[in-house]
């Protein structure tokens, strides 16, 4: 009697179906808040023309997207696949030692583009403070190059600067096949007492943060990014939880859809709008380009590697695995027939 091969049991809703939730999330996403600063935003007061929830398309966009999202990576499964005579592992139900290993070269790159956008930002900023202190400073009164920078605006600084380290070590590890270290994991939180204290420089300087105000979209960013950071180190430091990699997930993915939203569309406008039209406009930071390829980039590592697993061989008759008691019983058997 022949054996029968093994069949894995089908999986209805698959959790990798989440990719193409926020595929269709981010493009709708980014097309509708494209057309709201083409044609419903007032860029001298940061806020909507016409403030009413019907055509907010963007938070509509938003929040189907995220509900579809949510409802596959919960209610989805995550079951390993069976080739002939070898199982491939979901990496979704892999140790964290082991897929903080696998994670691509892709990963590795994005968070050394990561730090490197990251430390323009710093260079761009403290030379265009330095150039207007120039412009004032004279030789009967000296002003120091980077005069009028707020005590907290150095402290970003530095956990900006701890990141940027952090970023490139971690992509050195990916690249040399060590991954994610627990090392790396503690110096990582400091991404988000940076995006925390970037947060509260914004209100110290008075900036508007309204509902309909474009910043909202900075704040989603820094908020979901940090979250996505604190479940990242807390998985491959080897704290985890039921749950930390599916709010992991869900993070990435809102990090990604928030940054690409808030920086895209502001770039497309720059080819769209003429200068009287968006005068106003804050400049996207374009460190955040690198929070929207690196989240998703981590993230991918769900759904894009196996662990082959050979099964065991069975016998023919009994469909028993082979153990070292029937080894060891079959040996007697032919020492006693000599």
């Amino acid at each position: 009697m022949k054996k029968k091969p093994y069949k894995a049991k089908k999986v209805k809703l698959d959790k990798k179906f989440s990719m193409a939730a926020y595929g269709l999330t981010l493009i709708a996403a980014v097309a509708a808040r494209t057309m709201q600063l083409r044609s419903n935003v007032n860029f001298a007061t940061g806020k909507y023309i016409d403030p009413s929830p019907a055509k907010n398309y963007t938070m509509w966009a938003l929040i189907i997207g995220f509900i579809l999202i949510a409802a596959v990576m919960f209610f989805g499964q995550s079951r390993d696949k069976a080739i002939k005579s070898c199982i491939l592992i979901n990496p979704m139900r892999l140790r964290a030692e082991r897929l903080a290993k696998k994670l691509s070269p892709v990963a590795a790159a994005a968070m050394m583009l990561m730090a490197g956008l990251m430390a323009f930002d710093i260079i761009f900023e403290l030379s265009e403070v330095a150039g207007k202190n120039a412009e004032i400073s004279t030789e009967d009164n000296p002003v120091f190059a980077f005069a009028g920078i707020p005590v907290i605006t150095w402290l970003v600084y530095v956990c900006a600067v701890v990141t940027i380290v952090t970023l490139i070590s971690m992509g050195s590890n990916i690249l040399k096949g060590d991954g994610v270290t627990k090392g790396n994991c503690i110096f990582i939180m400091f991404f988000p007492i940076w995006k925390l204290l970037e947060i509260f420089s914004m209100f110290s300087e008075n900036q508007l943060v309204g509902i309909y105000s474009e910043k909202v979209y900075i704040m989603l960013t820094s908020m979901a990014s940090s979250m996505f950071f604190i479940y990242a180190a807390r998985l491959f430091a080897g704290f985890e939880k039921k749950n930390t990699r599916i709010w992991m997930c869900i993070f990435g993915y809102a990090a990604s859809v928030f940054a690409a939203v808030s920086i895209f569309p502001r770039y497309i406008s720059y080819f769209i709008l003429s200068y009287n039209e968006r005068e106003g406009m804050a400049a996207p930071a374009t460190s955040d380009i690198g929070i929207a390829v690196v989240t998703i980039a981590v993230v991918a590592v769900f759904w894009s590697t196996y662990v082959y697993r050979v099964m065991p061989k069975l016998n023919l008759t009994g469909k028993r695995r082979w153990t070292k008691t029937t080894l060891a019983v079959r040996n007697m058997q032919s020492i006693e027939d000599e």
